[in-house]
């Protein structure tokens, strides 16, 4: 969650905004590593393979609210 004052400006409230998105980014991509470790230890570990599904669903919905939010092209 970003806090800021009701008087900050744009540019520094984006780049508050920005600055969470890469940490959120950063330990979204750290905890997939870690599952994907779990799943080369024990392949029929369903609990992994339903939290590894989660953690991308999480970071894909996060990545969408960073671009609508920043309005950003979305375009591939």
């Amino acid at each position: 969650m970003v806090y800021y004052k009701e008087d900050s400006s744009r540019a520094s409230i984006i780049e508050q905004v920005k600055s969470a998105y890469d940490w959120a980014q950063e330990e979204f991509t750290k905890a997939g590593k870690r599952y994907e470790e779990a799943l080369k230890i024990k392949l029929n570990f369903y609990e992994v393979v339903l939290a590894l599904g989660q953690q991308q669903f999480e970071q894909v919905k996060l990545s969408w609210y960073y671009a609508d939010g920043t309005e950003s092209d979305l375009e591939l």
